[in-house]
């Protein structure tokens, strides 16, 4: 057995942690979403992404950081297992990150907000990385899972920058720096398009207060008028 398919092997026994751990993440934020699309009257949340790292993704971390590729150092990182939440507006980010904290069977152990303090690169996103229990064969582990969420327009930078970027050695100083400014103005298109979205909350609000208030009105104006004698 050569080193890569030993590798592979150890990787096969400790991957049923990471895909149990995985489905209890894809329920706790489908459930969530559900939670806003029933319960409340904001939606938003546009889609969300799940994935476990591959191997190879896995193996070339470990190497880059010159961790040895052991079952136990895997449960080290926090981003085997990862969830993108990608949301309309920046507003309703914080919306999608309270629910979260306000569900007990998620255990928030960092959080690292990259919106109020974007990265050098210009990447804007908030981070959470939860802890989710899993039993197999009567052992328990607790897997690190990673919750990535951003805006639709902070999604589409990340994303493309990410394939400009990830594993490049003709990445100039010129270019990052037009990244970076890429960055900076979708930064203020986002900022924009959540000043008109709490305006429209905002209208729609009133809207519906007073269409109650009519209501109530017709509805006072309709007794008095069958209790009035004439």
């Amino acid at each position: 057995m050569t080193q890569e398919e030993s590798r592979l092997k150890e990787f096969g026994k400790i991957k049923l942690y990471y895909e149990s751990a995985l489905k209890q993440l894809q329920t706790e934020l489908n459930l969530i979403n559900d939670e806003f699309s029933t319960l409340s009257e904001i939606q938003p949340i546009d889609h969300i992404k799940t994935r476990i790292k591959s191997f190879s993704s896995l193996y070339e971390k470990m190497n880059r950081k010159n961790i040895d590729f052991t079952i136990e150092n895997t449960f080290l990182l926090c981003d085997i297992v990862g969830a993108r939440i990608v949301c309309d507006f920046v507003d309703d980010i914080y919306s999608v990150i309270n629910k979260i904290k306000s569900k007990s069977s998620l255990k928030i152990i960092e959080e690292k907000d990259y919106i109020k303090n974007p990265k050098r690169s210009g990447y804007r996103g908030y981070h959470i990385i939860v802890q989710i229990p899993v039993v197999i064969n009567e052992i328990k582990r607790d897997i690190n899972c990673e919750i990535q969420i951003r805006s639709t327009a902070m999604d589409f930078w990340a994303s493309s920058e990410h394939k400009l970027n990830y594993k490049s050695t003709c990445m100039s100083d010129k270019d990052k720096k037009e990244l970076k400014k890429l960055a900076d103005d979708i930064w203020k298109m986002d900022q924009i398009m959540n000043k008109l979205s709490i305006k429209r909350k905002q209208s729609n609000l009133l809207e519906s207060k007073q269409a109650t208030d009519i209501n109530l009105l017709s509805r006072l104006f309709t007794k008095n008028m069958e209790n009035k004698v004439y």
